[in-house]
């Protein structure tokens, strides 16, 4: 991974390709990435220019472009912006990928998706086709959301820093499969096992942890358990869990801005972040969010369930 021309290239070309991505796609848009020394360059170049690349030999790099990739091309190079670090760019792109991915998971909310259990229904007392619409729908989009937001946490740290590499390829593990490992200038590596947040670590997990890390600084190199967010001296069921059986916890642990910090070599990068997911919402977004989309979503979806069914009694037989 790493953030480099090269990835964000590869990496946010195949975002804006219409269509499953292919290896070919990739090595195309890593070549063309290869290429060009600053996004500047990179955004200026004509689809001729990135078509008609050549070796030291003058050889054609690759096939002519199709038009799906002359397409994503150009989509990234609108929407790349030359004023911002090329950290900045990959954050903007991920977040409106993230953003638009689950604006298509509400549009695609239908009834018969709902899988609705009758027995969890009638337990909840679910009553009114109101009441069962809205627990649905937004249960199905937590699941949607959890699962894409893991995706979009991984991607933000592997492209924080041009020395950040994903842990389950990386040659050297010491045994253990770590999400992220950081090869330092000083020849050091650091290896970081990332949980989502600072309670998602039993006792199990953390004692196991905890000799994987011993393991890796036996080999004079640094390991950590990292949490995405929350605090070091927070009251957290892990933090506690952490304090009771790991010695000297924090030397093992980064927390919150600490591990985005760490990880991308910037001490103020847990702002940064911050800063441009907040303003890409807002600019992607505008006057709408997601959660109003989900209730005209939802509002639609009450139209259909009258249409189909009328009563939430009929709804419940048709389950049967």
């Amino acid at each position: 991974m790493a953030s480099t021309l090269k990835e964000f290239v590869k990496k946010c070309g195949s975002i804006y390709y219409d269509g499953n991505v292919s290896n070919s796609n990739k090595s195309k848009f890593d070549v063309i990435g290869c290429h060009y020394a600053t996004l500047d360059g990179f955004k200026n170049a004509s689809i001729d220019d990135l078509n008609n690349l050549t070796t030291i030999e003058g050889e054609r790099c690759f096939s002519p472009l199709t038009d799906k990739e002359q397409q994503a091309l150009s989509l990234l190079q609108e929407n790349c912006d030359t004023t911002i670090t090329l950290e900045q760019n990959f954050i903007k792109i991920l977040t409106k990928d993230f953003i638009r991915k689950q604006a298509n998971a509400i549009n695609n909310i239908t009834l018969e998706g709902m899988n609705a259990n009758p027995l969890l229904c009638r337990a909840l007392k679910l009553s009114t086709p109101n009441e069962f619409v809205k627990f649905y729908a937004y249960s199905a989009l937590s699941r949607s959301i959890v699962t894409s937001m893991g995706f979009l946490v991984q991607d933000l740290m592997l492209f924080s820093n041009t020395n950040v590499y994903d842990g389950k390829n990386f040659p050297e593990t010491y045994g253990t499969k770590w999400d992220v490992v950081i090869e330092g200038l000083d020849g050091i590596k650091s290896y970081i096992e990332v949980k989502s947040g600072p309670n998602d670590l039993d006792k199990t997990q953390i004692l196991a942890y905890d000799k994987a890390i011993t393991k890796v600084l036996a080999h004079n190199e640094k390991a950590y358990i990292g949490i995405t967010y929350g605090k070091p001296d927070g009251n957290y069921v892990s933090t506690s869990i952490l304090e009771t059986y790991v010695e000297n916890w924090r030397d093992k642990t980064l927390i919150g801005k600490e591990l985005w910090d760490y990880i991308s070599g910037n001490d103020s990068y847990h702002e940064i972040l911050m800063n441009t997911i907040h303003e890409t919402a807002e600019a992607f977004l505008g006057n709408e969010s997601l959660i109003g989309k989900i209730d005209e979503k939802i509002k639609s979806l009450l139209v259909d369930f009258d249409n189909q069914y009328g009563s939430m009694e009929t709804f419940y037989n048709s389950l049967w």
